[in-house]
């Protein structure tokens, strides 16, 4: 199925008549195929004063527009002059903006790219273009900016040379993009072909007036492409190490299982995994080269096919589900809540399984976006305060697996570090003792997090270090130069040397309960050109998730909500349980149904909350709750949500709290983003 396939109506395409016609499904599957996607109500009445009396362009006859442009694209001169107006507008919306505004994306909602490697799409860990620019980004990032160049443009020195450059103002370049100036001589007249109204014969202004118009067209939708594919492709990849990881591609093989290990394990993970991780974050950070928080959050859904599954629960018949289609992965029967005719059920998958682990890996991969960003440029060649940071984050972490001799740790601290750092920090000069020296920052940190763990009178091995108590506090359930097994290890440790710290000896063993500590930290410093990419966290839809992950948390496994208590019970219920409940004056009783007013209640044994709960687990052969006939949830098979429903869940929820923390830490500084950066108007406005 295309991931898309239920999002067809909000993409503006119009459905025909009689899609469950036989002769309708082909028009219907080309529909869903296509890749760039318009509709005239995403225009909006903007600028339509200028639209009427600019180049004398005639009012777009057409309302929608769906077409493929995987390799080229063909149009009409209506969808020409349509995309035009779009385009016109969105260079409007930035010019009549303040001067801390800069332009967006280009054509940011108009691409529409289906790919599911599960349902047999083809995907390839081999990115030598995207991640050659990923490392370009990192040493551009590590340029030493002085003091008196950041006062002096305290909003553009940290700004990336050439695609942070906005284009000129003037009239003949207010509709083109930033990037289509790099790629237009690249540009040929295959690329986009239109159908002229006026048929192929003109005269020769008029012929020069088409080509710079479909030129315009054409660079626009090449940099709307290559500003997708940025973050598309490697997004691709890291998704696929994920679900390879949780065993979702097990019947591929070892191959695919040794690519996934190479990819997202140190030392390789430098080459491939950690640069695609940076070029999602740089299009996450938004400006005119990047997607921006709200659709790479949309892109990172649709690639963990989690559409339809974190997002405020639907009701059924009260509109659309959050996929774009009524019943959207319906099969089970309608639930009962109140008056509404019930919820409706995410979508189905390959296994009831697959859902929760993808969960886990979304909010994972979320942490590490927004936690491991570049750091802040040295403010001088002596300025090592980011190599520092890096260090103790990569030592930290890895004596919180297990204890090391010091050329371990020093090869596990070479994570962090780049050749340029070595290089720059006097490593290989031979002066161990310069302040600039990379052994001498190394032994300062091993210094500041570790200890040299005590050994036996009969060992004859290197000595070993441990991470002291002091600096348990800094670890982060998510580090991802750490696997698995290790961060299992880890939090053993951590919340060993925790209790240590807060119970020292002699103290009562029962002051280790006395403090509440944050599950993680606030997130690191990063360089302010990444800062944006933070805003992920503080989307409505981010919210949504969240919501959506603890219900299901808090629920047992359930992705619909529970049904509301009711007041009384049933018949069947009734002659069940022999319940008795109290009326509001307390001092009479409801019995059951058949049971005489003044009898002596004698309630029956019941059954468990936790056999019930595994009761209804069996019942259920989808990764929703599929409701039992005449039931609707989780209630119908014995109590309704309270204290005890939470108790007996066995999921885990530690990455939706990480990210609530994370919100927390992030809150402050991401609010205050427009007083300091030049951002486009999406982030600006949120």
């Amino acid at each position: 199925l295309w991931l898309y396939r239920e999002g067809l109506l909000d993409t503006g395409v119009p459905m025909p008549p009689s899609a469950g016609a036989l002769g309708d499904l082909g028009q219907l599957e080309a529909l869903q195929r296509s890749t760039l996607h318009l509709n005239s109500s995403q225009i909006g009445n903007a600028g339509e004063g200028k639209a009427a009396t600019d180049n004398a362009v005639a009012a777009p006859a057409v309302s929608t527009i769906a077409l493929s442009c995987a390799t080229s694209v063909k149009m009409t001169e209506a969808q020409l002059s349509l995309m035009e107006q779009a385009l016109r507008i969105e260079a409007e919306s930035t010019a009549s903006g303040a001067g801390n505004i800069v332009r967006g994306a280009v054509m940011g909602d108009w691409l529409r790219c289906p790919h599911s490697p599960l349902a047999g799409d083809c995907l390839s860990f081999h990115l030598p273009l995207h991640r050659a620019l990923a490392r370009s980004l990192r040493c551009l990032c590590s340029v030493t900016v002085s003091k008196i160049e950041r006062e002096a443009s305290p909003r553009n020195w940290w700004k990336l040379p050439v695609l942070d450059d906005e284009s000129s103002s003037d009239e003949a370049n207010s509709l083109q993009h930033p990037l289509a100036a790099l790629i237009r001589p690249t540009i040929r007249s295959s690329n986009c072909r239109v159908v002229w109204a006026a048929g192929p014969d003109c005269s020769s202004p008029e012929a020069q007036s088409r080509r710079a118009r479909s030129r315009l067209v054409s660079s626009s939708i090449a940099a709307a492409k290559i500003i997708h594919s940025l973050c598309d492709h490697p997004l691709r990849c890291l998704v696929a190490s994920q679900q390879i990881e949780r065993h979702l591609w097990a019947r591929n093989g070892s191959a695919a299982a040794g690519m996934a290990l190479n990819y997202g394990s140190a030392p390789l993970c430098r080459s491939f995994r950690d640069l695609d991780l940076t070029m999602i974050q740089f299009s996450a950070a938004g400006l005119s080269i990047g997607l921006g928080a709200r659709r790479v959050f949309a892109l990172l859904l649709s690639r963990f096919s989690l559409d339809g599954y974190l997002c405020d629960p639907e009701r059924r018949g009260s509109g659309l589900s959050p996929t774009g289609s009524v019943g959207s992965g319906g099969g089970g029967s309608p639930t009962s809540y109140g008056s509404s005719s019930g919820w409706i059920n995410p979508p189905r998958m390959q296994d009831p399984d697959h859902a929760s682990a993808l969960t886990e890996c979304f909010f994972s991969t979320l942490c590490i976006l927004i936690t491991e960003l570049p750091s802040p440029p040295p403010s001088s060649a002596t300025d090592h305060t980011a190599l520092r940071c890096n260090m103790k984050r990569e030592l930290l972490h890895a004596l919180a697996a297990e204890p090391r001799s010091h050329s371990e740790a020093m090869a596990a601290v070479s994570g962090a570090v780049t050749r340029r750092d070595e290089t720059d920090s006097g490593a290989g000069s031979g002066d161990a003792d310069s302040p600039a020296s990379f052994r001498a920052v190394f032994a300062d940190v091993l210094n500041e997090v570790g200890k040299q763990k005590s050994q036996g009178s009969r060992s004859t091995g290197a000595p070993t270090y441990e991470l002291k108590a002091e600096a348990s506090d800094e670890y982060d359930p998510t580090f991802f130069h750490l696997r698995r097994h290790e961060h299992q290890h880890a939090m053993d440790t951590v919340a060993r040397l925790r209790r240590q710290k807060l119970s020292p000896p002699g103290s009562p063993r029962a002051g280790g309960n006395s403090k509440c500590l944050p599950l993680v930290t606030p997130p690191p410093s990063s360089h302010p050109r990444f800062v944006s990419c933070r805003l992920l966290l503080h989307l409505p839809v981010m919210d949504a998730s969240i919501r959506r992950a603890l219900l299901f948390a808090l629920t047992g496994g359930n992705w619909l909500p529970p049904d509301e208590p009711s007041r009384s019970l049933s018949d069947d219920e009734a002659d069940d349980d022999d319940e008795i409940l109290p009326t509001r004056s307390g001092s009479e009783l409801s019995t059951s149904a058949g049971a005489s007013p003044d009898s002596t209640p004698r309630p029956s044994p019941r059954r468990s909350y936790e056999s019930r709960r595994r009761v209804y687990q069996r019942s259920s052969s989808s990764s929703f709750v599929k409701p039992k006939r005449g039931g609707s949830s989780l209630s119908d098979f014995g109590d309704p949500f309270s204290p005890d429903t939470v108790a007996a869940s066995s999921v885990s929820f530690l990455e939706v709290l990480q990210i609530l923390t994370l919100q927390v830490h992030t809150l402050e500084e991401c609010a205050s983003l427009h007083h300091t950066h030049a951002l486009d108007e999406e982030s600006r406005a949120l």
